[in-house]
């Protein structure tokens, strides 16, 4: 595991941590004190909730500045998340004389009603204008989105051409999804060369995944129902639906690792993560056996020890996270079942020899 990926957990169990502590140590009500340092660390009511006030707006968003942005090489204003995350476990959690404070929270409760319902909507319409689409599809919409925008060109043009692309890839994991999710759908999707090692390819991970998401969305139904029905409702419908996305994810992992359209490499880092490499820019490919531990700080995908080595003359892309996270590689290792379809098909351009 890469060490920006061990991180973003890492803050994950880090913050969710601080938040059922201080929820624990915040006292309902707070005493009328005289307001000294010394008098409010003297009072033990006062001097909890100054710590875990610490905690919230000092201590997370610190950490998520150097372990989040700048180890993951991410936007400044991404702080902006889990500051407002804080303010709204502040607002029900803190004691009434400060909870009233954080009360702007709560008036973001009918923007988010308003923005939930279009999403709502855009989605319906995007799904029909998906079904209806995809019956004519050969290919992954996502790579016909990366051919509209020239691929990894869009980088060496600027940032606004990048940001346009991965907004792109992002709404186009969309339809993609009901494509790899119905089989009749993808029935003419190119010959698959191998398939990588993953546990989301086995039945017994998407059943896993099918009823813990059953689950949640009745757990969201009931936690939010108290605060707005309405946004439970929605809530609860967006979170059922990512079913289709989790199936989407078992038949690409399953069926649609690795496979060649025209002249690129296509690989599946499971539903995920996705990369298009051309064939021309694979400058050497190697079979052999590298540990996960000889390869945690590059990209490794697939279980196991890879058994396939991808070096490329220049950086290729990745996208990781629905293309929310876009990342640079000049390697990849990859574990996959069949390393020999690789060798009779992408052969580099130049005199290389290909060491086995």
């Amino acid at each position: 595991m890469r060490k920006p990926i061990k991180y973003r957990i890492a803050f994950l169990i880090v913050a969710a941590v601080c938040f059922y502590v201080g929820t624990l140590f915040l006292p309902a009500t707070l005493p009328e004190i005289t307001f000294s340092l010394k008098s409010i660390w003297a009072n033990t009511q006062w001097r909890n909730t100054v710590l875990v006030t610490l905690a919230y707006f000092v201590f997370l968003p610190a950490l998520y500045y150097f372990w989040i942005i700048q180890i993951g090489k991410q936007a400044l204003w991404k702080l902006l998340l889990i500051i407002s995350l804080s303010s709204l476990v502040a607002r029900y959690n803190y004691p009434e004389q400060l909870a009233y404070y954080f009360e702007f929270i709560t008036y973001l409760k009918y923007p988010i009603i308003a923005v939930l319902m279009v999403i709502e909507l855009l989605l319906l319409v995007t799904i029909l204008k998906a079904l209806w689409g995809a019956r004519k599809l050969s290919g992954d919409p996502r790579i016909h989105m990366l051919e509209q925008y020239e691929g990894d060109d869009v980088y060496k043009k600027g940032s606004k051409e990048a940001k346009k692309l991965e907004l792109a890839l992002m709404f186009a994991h969309e339809p993609a999804s009901w494509y790899y999710a119905i089989p009749r759908f993808s029935r003419n999707h190119v010959p698959v060369l191998a398939n990588l090692r993953l546990w989301s390819a086995q039945w017994w991970h998407v059943s896993l995944v099918c009823i813990a998401l059953v689950i949640t969305t009745y757990a969201s139904y009931l936690a939010i129902a108290l605060w707005s029905e309405t946004v439970a409702i929605v809530v609860a419908t967006l979170v059922f639906y990512l079913i289709v996305m989790f199936i989407a994810n078992y038949r690409v992992s399953k069926h649609y690792s690795v496979y060649l359209i025209k002249d690129k490499l296509m690989v599946n880092n499971s539903w995920w993560g996705m990369t298009v490499i051309p064939l021309s820019n694979i400058q050497q490919l190697e079979t052999g056996s590298w540990t996960a531990a000889s390869t945690q700080e590059q990209f490794h995908f697939g279980r196991g020890n890879a058994n396939v080595k991808l070096t490329f003359v220049s950086e290729q892309t990745y996208y990781a996270g629905l293309a929310t996270f876009v990342e640079q590689m000049d390697t990849l290792y990859l574990s996959i079942d069949e390393p020999s379809a690789l060798l009779k098909i992408c052969q580099p351009p130049q005199d290389t020899a290909l060491s086995a």
